[in-house]
């Protein structure tokens, strides 16, 4: 199932400076996925910045859990949200 957004983003392709900026730092350095959060507020990119450094602020300093368990919990969280996986 491919990817399909119901509001407006800004293309990976984008000839804004400031998003390839943005999209080069938020994209996983495995993956080379840009995350969805960070598309999604891409037209806003200074907030999508921040967001995305928050994301990252608190997945480095959470202790507890392991990487799948952290990413098991947000996939709960999001169909528990209604999002669509």
């Amino acid at each position: 199932m491919s990817w399909v957004t119901w509001i407006e983003i800004e293309d990976e392709s984008s000839s804004k400076e400031e998003v390839k900026k943005l999209y080069q730092q938020a994209r996983n350095i495995l993956t080379k996925k840009i995350p969805d959060t960070v598309r999604l507020t891409s037209l806003t990119p200074e907030v999508a910045g921040l967001l995305n450094e928050l994301n990252q602020a608190i997945h480095r300093n959470a202790v507890g859990l392991t990487t799948r368990e952290k990413e098991v919990s947000a996939l709960l969280v999001s169909v528990y949200n209604g999002c669509v996986h």
